[in-house]
C-alpha cells in the first residue's frame, strides 16, 4: 500500500482546496511536511483518519472552515470532503468522504451525515464504483481500523495496547483467512461444517439417539455462550490492565506532587491538632483563672493574718459545728444527750452552759480556729497554681509558634501544587481498579472451567452416539464428508497455529532488532500473546520489568511500529517467492507520523531517522522545523518531497510545496 496524494477541502484550518502528493519513490520514499504548534500539522492526520474511518478525536466537533462558517448567508450550503488516492495490491483505489454544511434560516451552521464513496481503477482505466455497503469493510481490509494509529501516528501518545491488536495483526499478515477457515470446520462450533454434518447423520426413530443429538446441540450452545462471554471478559482484564498501568503511570509521573499533597494533608491535620489544644488548653487556664486566682492573689495576705491570729489569745475553742439553739434546745428539755438529768446536776447545767458561751458569735475562738482552717486549705489548693498557670501559656505560646510555622509550610506547599492532579484520587482508583481486576480473573478461571467441564460433555455424548448410530448408506457418506472436513480442520488448525507462531515469533524478532538500533542502551523488548509491548532490562540475573519514561515510550512505539511495517514489507516478498497453497497475504504499508520526534532525545532522533526509511516503503512526516533539523542529516537522502504548512490566522492555514529539497 502507498499513498499517492491527499485533497483536502474546507477541512478546519484549511481554507478552500488544498493538495499533497507524497514521493512514491523507492529510492526517495520520505516526504517531509514542516510546520509550527497550531499550524494545522494534527489535523492533517486526522484528515486521514476521518476520511478512511470517520473518526477524529478534536475537542470541538466541527468540521467547516470558521471563516468560511462565519461568511454563510442563510440556507446557503459549503461542502468539507477529504480525497485520499492510495495503491493497495497493484489497484489504485480512490477513497473520499465528504459532509455538506447548510446555514439555516436562524443563522446556525448544521452539517449533514457525511458521505462515503470508495472507488478503484479497473485494468482498462476506467474507474469502479464500490457499492456503499461495503465500502467501509473494503477500507478495513486495506488498513484494518485497529491497526490505524500505528501507521497514523500521533507522536505524543502511548499506543500500547491500542484497539483490538490480535485480530487486526492477524489480518495485516494475512492469516485471518486461515482462521476464518480454521472456525469454519471447528468440531465445537454449533455452526461448523462438521457441526452441520453430525446432525444431518439419520438416526432413524432411536430415541436415544434424538435425545442425545439434543443434548449435544444444547450442550454446543450453551460452549458458544461460555466462548462469547470468556472473549468478553478478556477484553474486560485488557482493559482493566491497561488501566493498571496508566494508573500506575500517573502515580510515578506525580510522586513528587503526591509527596507534597500528603505533606499538606499532614500539616491540615496537625493544625487542627494545635488549635484543638490550644483551645482546650486556654479554657482549662479561663476556669483555673476563675476557680483560684482569688486565693492565689490572697497567699501575701494569709501570711500577715495568720502573724497576727497566732499572736492573739483564743485558745477556747467551742464544739465545731456546734449550734447555739442546739443547746438552749437541750437546755430547755433538761436532759442531756447523754441521758443526764440537768435538771438535778447543777454542775452539768453550767458545764453546758460554758460550752455554749464558746460558741460564735459568743467567743470569736471558733471562727478564728476556723478561718485558720480555711487559709490552709486553700495555701494547698493554690501550691502549684503558678508553675500550671506559666506551663499552659507556654504550651499556648508554643501551639501558636508552630501554628505560625505549619501555616507558613502549607501556603509554600499550596502553591506549588496549584494545577497539579489530585494523585490520591488516582491511587483510590487504582486500588479499585485492582479490586475488580481480581474479581474478573476469578470469572476468567471459573469460565474456562465450565468450557473444559462442556468440552467434556460434548466428547463423552459424541462417544455415545457414536455407539448407538444407525450404519446406513446416508451415514456411510456423511461419515466419509466428516472425515475429510476432520483432517481439513486438522491441516488448517495445524498450519495457522504454525503461522500465527511464527507471525510472533518474527514480529518479536523485528520489533528486538529495530529496538536495538534506535535505543542507546541495554534494555530489550518483549510482546505478550495480546500484542502488549514490555520493556525489560538485564540486572545481571536475567531480564524484569523496568520503569519507562516519554522519551522511551516513544521509541518502543517507533520499534513496534517499525516492526509491523517490516515484518509486512518481508511477509509480502516471502508471497510472492512462495510456491505453498497456504501462505500469507500480505504487503508493504506506510508510515504517517505527526510530531513523531516530539519526546526523543537528539540520539534517538537520529537513530530512528535512519531506520524509518529502510523499513517502511513510505514515510510521511508532518514535524516542526526544529525536529526536522535534527532528522535531517540522518534521512535528508531519502527525502523525496517537503511542504510548509503557512498559517495566516488561527482559522486559516494552506500547504505549499518547498522545491530546493
Amino acid at each position: 500500500m502507498l499513498i499517492n496524494k491527499i485533497t483536502i477541502y474546507n477541512f478546519r484550518q484549511y481554507k478552500g482546496r488544498q493538495v499533497l502528493e507524497f514521493s512514491t519513490s523507492k529510492e526517495k520514499n520520505v516526504t517531509v511536511v514542516l510546520g509550527d504548534n497550531t499550524s494545522g500539522k494534527t489535523t492533517l492526520i486526522q484528515a486521514f483518519n476521518w476520511c478512511l474511518y470517520d473518526n477524529t478525536n478534536f475537542k470541538t466537533k466541527e468540521l467547516l472552515n470558521s471563516e468560511i462558517a462565519a461568511t454563510m448567508s442563510q440556507l446557503e450550503t459549503k461542502e468539507v470532503y477529504v480525497e485520499i488516492e492510495l495503491t493497495h495490491e497493484d489497484k489504485i483505489y480512490v477513497i473520499r468522504r465528504k459532509q455538506l454544511f447548510k446555514s439555516t434560516i436562524s443563522g446556525q451552521v448544521r452539517g449533514d451525515v457525511g458521505e462515503l464513496k470508495v472507488e478503484y481503477k479497473e485494468p482498462s482505466g476506467e474507474m469502479q464504483e464500490v457499492d456503499s455497503h461495503e465500502c467501509k469493510n473494503t477500507i478495513n481490509k486495506i488498513l484494518p481500523v485497529d491497526l490505524s494509529e500505528y501507521f497514523f501516528y500521533d507522536g505524543e501518545r502511548d499506543l500500547n495496547n491500542k484497539g483490538d491488536v490480535v485480530s487486526a495483526v492477524r489480518g495485516l499478515m494475512g492469516i485471518d483467512v486461515i482462521n476464518e477457515t480454521v472456525d469454519h470446520f471447528n468440531p465445537k462450533s454449533h455452526n461448523s461444517v462438521i457441526s452441520k454434518l453430525n446432525r444431518e447423520i439419520d438416526v432413524g426413530k432411536d430415541e436415544k439417539i434424538i435425545k442425545l443429538r439434543g443434548e449435544i446441540d444444547n450442550k454446543k450452545i450453551e460452549l458458544a455462550n461460555y466462548d462469547k462471554r470468556y472473549r468478553e471478559v478478556e477484553k474486560e482484564i485488557d482493559f482493566f490492565l491497561n488501566r493498571k498501568e496508566e494508573l500506575a503511570g500517573i502515580v510515578l509521573a506525580n510522586s513528587k506532587t503526591k509527596r507534597k499533597q500528603d505533606e499538606k494533608s499532614q500539616l491540615e491535620k496537625d493544625i487542627v491538632f494545635l488549635e484543638k489544644q490550644t483551645h482546650a488548653t486556654e479554657t482549662d487556664l479561663v476556669k483555673a483563672f476563675s476557680k483560684d486566682s482569688c486565693k492565689f492573689f490572697a497567699l501575701p495576705l494569709y501570711k500577715n493574718i495568720k502573724e497576727v491570729l497566732d499572736g492573739a489569745k483564743h485558745n477556747a475553742e467551742g464544739i465545731p459545728h456546734m449550734r447555739s439553739k442546739s443547746i438552749d434546745y437541750i437546755l430547755e428539755r433538761g436532759k442531756c444527750i447523754c441521758g443526764c438529768d440537768l435538771t438535778k446536776n447543777q454542775g452539768a447545767e453550767e458545764f453546758i452552759r460554758f460550752e455554749q458561751s464558746l460558741l460564735p458569735p459568743k467567743h470569736i475562738g471558733s471562727l478564728i480556729n476556723s478561718y485558720k482552717k480555711e487559709m490552709g486549705q486553700n495555701e494547698r489548693l493554690v501550691e502549684d497554681y503558678e508553675s500550671n498557670i506559666k506551663r499552659a501559656f507556654g504550651r499556648i505560646r508554643e501551639n501558636q509558634r508552630q501554628l505560625d510555622e505549619k501555616c507558613v509550610r502549607i501556603s509554600n506547599v499550596s502553591k506549588d501544587i496549584i494545577g497539579d492532579i489530585n494523585v490520591g484520587k488516582f491511587e483510590l482508583e487504582a486500588e479499585e481498579n485492582n479490586g475488580i481486576l481480581v474479581q474478573k480473573e476469578k470469572l476468567l478461571l471459573s469460565i474456562r472451567d465450565k468450557k473444559t467441564a462442556c468440552n467434556r460433555d460434548i466428547d463423552n455424548i459424541e462417544r455415545e452416539i457414536d455407539k448407538n448410530a444407525l450404519v446406513s448408506d446416508k451415514n456411510a457418506r456423511i461419515n466419509k464428508e466428516l472425515a475429510y472436513a476432520n483432517e481439513i480442520y486438522k491441516l488448517f488448525k495445524e498450519r495457522y497455529d504454525l503461522a500465527e507462531s511464527n507471525v510472533k515469533t518474527d514480529l518479536y524478532n523485528s520489533i528486538n532488532e529495530l529496538f536495538a538500533k534506535m535505543y542507546h542502551g541495554e534494555r530489550k523488548v518483549e510482546i505478550d500473546d495480546k500484542y502488549r509491548i514490555i520493556l525489560k532490562v538485564d540486572n545481571g540475573n536475567g531480564y524484569f520489568t523496568t520503569d519507562t519514561s516519554p522519551g522511551l515510550d516513544t521509541v518502543k512505539n517507533f520499534a513496534f511500529i517499525c516492526g509491523l511495517v517490516d515484518l509486512a514489507r518481508r511477509k509480502a516478498r516471502e508471497v510472492k517467492e512462495s510456491t505453498d497453497e497456504i501462505a500469507f497475504n500480505t504487503e508493504p504499508y506506510p508510515i504517517v507520523m505527526d510530531a513523531p520526534f516530539s519526546k526523543a532525545d537528539d540520539t534517538h532522533i537520529k537513530n530512528i531517522s535512519e531506520v524509518l526509511p529502510e523499513v517502511a516503503e513510505q514515510v510521511i512526516l508532518v514535524v516542526m522545523k526544529k525536529d526536522w533539523g535534527y532528522a535531517k542529516d540522518a534521512m535528508g537522502e531519502k527525502l523525496g518531497k517537503l511542504y510548509e504548512i503557512n498559517k495566516f490566522s488561527e482559522s486559516c492555514s494552506t500547504v505549499g510545496r518547498i522545491d530546493n529539497v
